[in-house]
């Protein structure tokens, strides 16, 4: 942007010494006219340069980033497969699972029915350590955009947007009469609602009497878990 302002000020100068005293007697260019010239002409080049440079570093910038990224990924994956086996090796198949998080063994559920236990958290957990289940949201509301437009008695149309509520009726209401030939029709986009769900256990436990599991905008996910929990207290 500030590339573009600054190409913007010198094609602009270029025009004002152009339409200016820039010439001589014969009718040519004055000597200091196209030192100027060459200036701006070596001016702009630096500064495409130095776009393109800027630009190279960023694609640099984003490589390494998005490396970094996979191989950090890739470590995690392999210590999580290292865990799965070792966990499997001594507490065997679980009957149930349920992956909160990818290869991370801190937000995994086992269920061994056969066994009456549920690896939580890190934690392994007797059916009847669960008293209770529930789960609460956070949610985030992005309010809808407004469009305001104004249609005048020939059929033409002037619209603006408004970010927030629609303070002077509903969505659609037509407010029109203050002037006899203009009408303002008000569109309301839905808001939209961004959940951020949390499963809460109560666990018969002293020191941890509340395990808290975060499952964001998973629903299917957070109804699976309290459904599951709830068989568990059932059976427990």
């Amino acid at each position: 942007m500030k590339f573009k302002i600054f190409l913007s000020t010198l094609i602009l100068s270029v025009f004002g010494l152009m339409g200016g005293a820039s010439v001589d007697e014969n009718g040519s260019l004055s000597g200091w006219v196209w030192i100027v010239i060459i200036g701006i002409v070596v001016a702009v080049i630096a500064g495409c340069m130095q776009s393109s440079a800027e630009e190279k570093k960023k694609r640099v910038k984003a490589t390494a980033d998005r490396e970094k990224r996979l191989a950090r990924e890739a470590e995690q994956k392999a210590r999580f497969e290292e865990w799965s086996s070792k966990y499997l090796s001594e507490n065997g198949t679980p009957d149930k699972t349920i992956i909160i998080k990818p290869n991370d063994e801190m937000e995994i559920i086992h269920v061994h029915e056969g066994k009456k236990q549920v690896y939580l958290q890190g934690k392994m957990y007797n059916f009847k350590d669960f008293i209770n289940v529930t789960f609460t949201d956070s949610p985030t509301i992005i309010k809808g955009k407004t469009t305001a437009t104004t249609k005048s008695n020939t059929g033409s149309t002037v619209g603006r947007a408004i970010v927030g509520d629609v303070l002077a009726g509903p969505a659609g209401a037509i407010i029109g009469g203050t002037t006899g030939k203009k009408t303002t029709e008000f569109q309301h986009e839905n808001d939209r609602v961004i959940h951020n769900y949390t499963v809460v256990v109560n666990i018969n436990s002293i020191s941890t009497p509340i395990v808290r599991i975060n499952t964001g905008t998973d629903g299917k996910t957070t109804n699976e878990i309290v459904g599951l929990i709830n068989v568990i207290i059932a059976r427990r």
